[in-house]
């Protein structure tokens, strides 16, 4: 199938009325304490994230740019960088879309048989689905792990508060806005991404380590 065939199956699948179902703010918070980075309480919270390999994420996602916008259901499987998958799909249809990482590159297909695969991951995301996000980086910032040599802040609640990192020439904020904290380790529930022309809102409803 042609890649504006596959284009409109997918903003059919999961172009909605904006993310307004996705109640995160998208403007970054600006009241946050922080404390240091040499907290023992963050060093250890720290450790056992570096001990999570694999885990499983649900929850909603919302995507803001000049030239897309939707919201859309998710489901992350995480094994290592060339094994993980990510399927988006409607809450209000039967259309999904998965992204499934691979030795050979990445492939995305729909619920429908389409299908299109290729060895530039980002750039096969950017074409079908419109999103130019750091799928690489994903699977560390979901868990509230930052690159310890990237800025970033530790709140009051001895997690993950902030972090700024470039991508490419692009420089990526995070913020870590709720936690679900009835579980060890406590895992991100409100995240917002951000960069200069690009907001992705994301809340985690279920973890599975």
């Amino acid at each position: 199938m042609k890649l504006k065939q596959l284009s409109l199956i997918v903003l059919s699948a999961l172009l909605f009325t904006g993310c307004s179902s996705l109640d995160i703010n998208e403007q970054r918070p600006t009241d946050i304490k922080t404390i240091s980075k040499t907290d023992q309480i963050w060093q250890q919270h720290l450790s056992q994230l570096k001990q999570i390999q694999r885990y499983q994420a649900q929850g909603q996602l919302g995507y803001i740019s000049a030239k897309e916008r939707f919201s859309s259901r998710f489901e992350w499987q995480y094994v290592n960088p060339k094994n993980y998958t990510l399927k988006l799909y409607s809450t209000i249809s039967a259309s999904s879309l998965t992204l499934q990482m691979h030795n050979a590159g990445m492939t995305i297909s729909d619920n429908k048989g389409n299908q299109r695969s290729e060895q530039d991951a980002k750039s096969l995301v950017k074409d079908i689905v419109g999103m130019d996000v750091p799928l690489a980086q994903l699977a560390t910032w979901l868990k509230g792990q930052p690159d310890e040599k990237a800025e970033y802040q530790v709140g009051e609640n001895h997690y993950l508060s902030s972090f700024s990192y470039p991508v490419d020439g692009i420089i990526w904020t995070a913020d870590y806005l709720v936690y679900h904290q009835d579980r060890t380790p406590a895992l991100p529930k409100d995240i917002l991404l951000k960069n200069a022309t690009q907001t992705l809102k994301i809340r985690v409803d279920h973890w599975a380590l």
